[in-house]
């Protein structure tokens, strides 16, 4: 008896591969590489899919249907009436502040028609474009970064002291550890709790050493560790949920949120089995000028090094550090005269949105790789720690409280820059194809007074 279906002989397997639409599948493998590069560089899924656009127009594709998540992008091109769908991820999400401005730089100089493999060796150069420091500078720069917001949390100089080593021995340990590709949650946890553990000894030593302990003990508990913070996938998440980018959005505040609850587990953990109370600190004494030139300094510092880790260019660097020094001076300001954690943030997040934005404009720079940087001296890692504590010893109120004004101040902070972004940008403040530019609609609102 006859079988009901044969196997396909080599003719015919020859004859379906004949089939395939073999010019498509290349401009398709093309357009989705530059999108991967670009999402696996760490910004926000509107980039991802101007830098698609852009290499599908190249190419010769006239449409493009993309989604795009956190670790991955599902793509359908057509063109000439066929379609593919292809499926792409990324396996350890990062962020490459340089890879993301030299992708956007390619895409806003394509030309308007080229090969495959044209393209193809563009984004091999990209591909093959080393860090731009190496991890000695990181080390320092990051350490610098660390004891920096150790001063912004009224940290005195002993602080400083065990926050510097702390900080540099946790991120060497946080390195070494990524490149074994352990799990990225558990990377984070130890580090933090190694962090934090390191603060304590070295603390522990100048306490010896000086004789007695310091009252300012507390403001480097978290300080140690706050390189940890997952600066770029929680702004990039704010800004592509205000664009009601849903499928982009939430899955970034989702790692973000799991980050930022290993970080505080991690330095929780540490904390509880020594005995230590992060209680508030108060202001830093001393004469007003040098009270100020220190935090001025160190808003910079803060800012710079953390920018210089996500591999900015150092001019990016530079900006970033300058806009966070002049914008968080309203905020300190404002905590000094009684004004509400959460309102001052986002006043002071907002004024540093407009600022890159400016340093952007003027300089012809990367926004987002400089206004992520620029939240680091707002984040509210004592208030997040202090919640677990409160937890952990069952005083729910408390607990409440410090959970509550965590929960603003993250808010205050995203939507600041967010509201920074959508007044410059117009492309955030519009979901349509084609926005206006700035400067034709303060064109046309000043041409509708005049009549």
């Amino acid at each position: 008896m006859e079988s009901e279906e044969s196997e396909p002989t080599f003719d015919e397997h020859e004859h379906e591969d004949a089939l395939e639409p073999r010019h498509l599948i290349r401009r398709s493998d093309v357009v989705l590489r530059a999108g991967i590069l670009m999402l696996g560089a760490g910004t926000s899924g509107l980039r991802v899919r101007e830098v698609m656009q852009a290499v599908a127009r190249t190419v010769g594709i006239g449409r493009v249907r993309a989604q795009v998540t956190y670790t991955d992008i599902v793509l359908t091109v057509q063109r000439r009436g066929i379609f593919r769908t292809q499926v792409a991820e990324i396996t350890a999400p990062g962020v490459n502040a340089h890879r993301i401005a030299m992708v956007k730089d390619f895409a806003q100089n394509l030309p308007s028609r080229a090969t495959v493999a044209e393209v193809d060796a563009m984004l091999d150069r990209i591909e093959r474009t080393p860090r731009l420091y190496p991890a000695w500078l990181l080390v320092m720069l990051v350490a610098l970064a660390c004891a920096s917001i150790t001063v912004l949390t009224n940290g005195g100089w002993r602080e400083v002291l065990a926050v510097l080593p702390a900080s540099a021995l946790a991120y060497w340990l946080h390195r070494t550890l990524t490149g074994f590709q352990l799990n990225h949650l558990a990377v984070v946890l130890i580090a933090a709790a190694t962090a934090t553990g390191l603060y304590l000894a070295f603390t522990r030593l100048l306490d010896l050493g000086f004789g007695a302990p310091s009252p300012r003990m507390a403001a480097g508990l978290v300080c140690a560790a706050i390189f940890l913070i997952p600066g770029f996938p929680l702004v990039t998440a704010g800004l592509d949920l205000t664009r009601i980018d849903l499928l982009a959005g939430v899955p970034r505040l989702a790692y973000a949120a799991m980050v930022l609850l290993s970080i505080t587990i991690g330095v929780w953990t540490i904390v509880t089995i020594s005995g230590v109370s992060p209680d508030i600190v108060p202001a830093l004494d001393g004469s007003p000028a040098a009270v100020w030139l220190a935090l001025l300094a160190a808003s910079f510092f803060a800012v710079f090094g953390w920018a210089m880790m996500f591999n900015s260019p150092w001019r990016m660097a530079l900006a970033s550090g300058v806009a966070a020094m002049v914008g968080n001076v309203p905020r300190l300001l404002m905590l000094e005269h009684g004004v509400k954690t959460h309102v001052a943030t986002f006043i002071g997040c907002f004024i540093m949105g407009l600022l890159c934005a400016l340093a952007a404009r003027l300089f012809d720079m990367e926004k987002i790789i400089m206004t992520v940087p620029t939240v680091l001296v707002s984040i509210p890692g004592a208030s997040a720690l202090r919640t677990l504590i409160y937890f952990d010893q069952a005083d729910v109120v408390q607990a409440m409280q410090n959970g509550v004004a965590t929960v603003l101040a993250a808010i205050a902070m995203v939507a600041g820059l967010a509201g920074a972004r959508m007044l410059t940008d117009p492309e955030w403040a519009f979901t349509r194809a084609n926005p206006p530019t700035t400067w034709h609609l303060v064109g046309r609102l000043f041409h509708r007074r005049g009549r």
